[in-house]
């Protein structure tokens, strides 16, 4: 019993060690890689509105509140708002759950393993988890799902009251993070249950194990409990929110995109690198259902009792990769498949281990995804692929970023600067949150990121925001999302560009063409936009 202890402490000490270190490292190396003004400003605005009392969901739209308390409490505590407080709050959270990370390949070990060698495999491991956590934004969502197998493991090992609380704690937290990971983690947890079940366990035994993991959820998802307390109006934006997921019949969490097949790219048109990238692009969305659905066929005929804790890693990671397998699936591209990776990797890793070669598996699965992930992380697509970036200075940083990124911002500065009395009272459409958050203003609508059709009575809500302080300047990008024309914003909220086409008169302010600009007519009152339309309370 000491011995374990001893071990366990021992192990522990060097995941968090090779977590922290490695994913520190990691940060300072790429941090000033990379901007997106759509997707980061959607987090980096959404955190710098909690930290000044807003409240996520009812004040704006949001993801689950639990990112934004964590990155505005960060950047409380460091007395800055900017990009790299912003960021350096999610590489905090990347480097406990990468630790974790960690800490379940080394559970996964022979005891007899010597402390050198697991510290290698640590590292190497930690290096493979940051590679993946890309871009840094979607650490909340990547770093839960390693929680999530964490979770399960816990449930495996033992029938204890006390660790199924643990383990409920850890999937109330993940839907705080994301209510996804809360479906996803409920899903996986009634799989390994039903699982424990046909292996031979007895109903009776799992009633008080079961009911104390309910109450850790509970537990662990108090803070939404708590936040519809002592904000009135969030409960219901909450609730809202998931009827609306629930019955939505358009892309209200993702727009689809098909899976990016190798055989549709050509080796001598595109040379070897990018070739190679859409090889394993393509074999990673294969392998996210064959790795599981193999590890769990082989485990079905292993006798429970027989069980290791390598066995209860290969099975947790089996269940959260098939429920986030849909997550993947929902839009196949590299982010998507990063944040379902987790379980699949934890599992080769596993496989590793049990015929003896961790390290050179490890090894091999940093070489492969290195190139896997070339073209979507900035660092590597920059350094290694040799594809061209410019640098810009970004609320004091100085960010190497893509020319394209450059000249919207660009854009975007420069017409801001021709009405210096529009800083703090602009709209910028669709998808510019990022713009709020680099001038530290405030959006007047609350679908800061429009990305699916909207009804009229949503329209006329929004526009009677607008008319109680209507911006002095538009900024409007009409491109089409994944160049699908129904996807573009006067398209999907047509009674917001007619209503912005009415009130206001377009300026010769853009030099790429992207981006419209248009400054206010004093001739027309923005105040009538919506006098005989009904207004509802937006919040979902």
């Amino acid at each position: 019993m000491t011995g374990n202890l001893f071990n366990n402490r021992r192990q522990l000490f060097i995941a968090l060690a090779s977590g922290i270190g490695v994913t520190l490292c990691w940060f300072l190396l790429t941090w000033r890689y990379g901007l997106d003004l759509s997707d980061e400003g959607y987090y980096w605005y959404g955190a710098q509105r909690t930290q000044r009392g807003e409240v996520p969901i009812r004040d704006f739209l949001a993801y689950d509140i639990g990112r934004y308390l964590w990155a505005a409490g960060i950047m409380s505590l460091l007395g800055d708002d900017g990009i790299f407080s912003a960021r350096l709050a999610a590489m905090l959270y990347l480097a406990i759950t990468v630790s974790a990370g960690v800490f379940l390949v080394l559970q996964a070990f022979e005891t007899t393993s010597g402390t050198a060698r697991k510290s290698l495999l640590a590292v190497v491991v930690a290096l493979l988890l940051n590679l993946w956590a890309t871009p840094y934004y979607k650490v909340f969502d990547y770093g839960t799902s390693i929680l999530i197998v964490a979770m399960l493991v816990l449930i495996m090992r033992s029938l204890s009251p006390a660790r199924w609380f643990g383990a409920g704690l850890i999937l109330g937290f993940a839907a705080v993070m994301g209510r996804n990971h809360g479906v996803y983690g409920a899903a996986s947890a009634l799989l390994v249950l039903g699982f424990l079940l046909i292996k031979g366990g007895q109903p009776r035994a799992y009633l008080r194990p079961a009911i104390a993991f309910i109450a850790g959820t509970i537990a662990g998802f108090s803070p939404t409990f708590v936040m519809g307390a002592v904000q009135p109006g969030f409960m219901g934006a909450f609730i809202a929110g998931v009827i609306e997921h629930v019955h939505s019949t358009t892309t209200a969490t993702n727009i689809p995109l098909p899976i990016p097949w190798s055989w549709t790219r050509s080796l001598a048109k595109d040379g070897w690198l990018l070739w190679m990238n859409d090889v394993l692009k393509s074999t990673g969305f294969v392998a996210l259902l064959l790795v599981p659905a193999l590890t769990l066929f082989v485990l079905l005929r292993k006798r429970l009792d027989g069980f290791t804790r390598l066995h209860h890693l290969l099975a947790a990671s089996a269940f959260a990769g098939l429920t986030y397998m849909h997550y993947a699936y929902s839009r196949a591209d590299v982010i998507h498949l990063a944040l379902a990776i987790v379980p699949m990797l934890l599992i080769l890793l596993g496989c590793g281990i049990r015929v003896r070669s961790a390290l050179p598996v490890a090894a091999g699965l940093l070489g492969l995804s290195v190139l896997a992930v070339a073209q979507d992380a900035t660092v590597i697509n920059s350094t290694l692929m040799g594809r061209r970036t410019t640098v810009v200075a970004v609320d004091g940083s100085a960010l190497h970023v893509y020319p394209a990124i450059a000249d919207r911002l660009r854009d975007a500065t420069a017409a801001l600067a021709a009405m210096p009395e529009a800083h703090d009272d602009f709209l910028a459409l669709p998808d510019y949150p990022g713009l709020y958050a680099i001038n530290k203003s405030r959006i007047g609508i609350w679908e800061i990121y429009a990305l699916s059709p909207r009804d009229a009575r949503f329209e006329q809500a929004e526009l009677a925001r607008l008319a109680r302080k209507p911006p002095k300047i538009v900024l409007l990008s009409n491109h089409a999302l994944d160049d699908r024309p129904e996807l573009r914003y006067s398209r999907m909220h047509p009674l917001m560009y007619a209503w912005v086409q009415e009130h206001y008169r377009r300026a010769d302010l853009s030099h790429s063409g992207e981006l419209e600009v248009y400054v206010s007519r004093p001739d027309v009152q923005c105040a009538d936009a919506t006098a005989k339309s009904p207004v509802r309370r937006l919040g979902f």
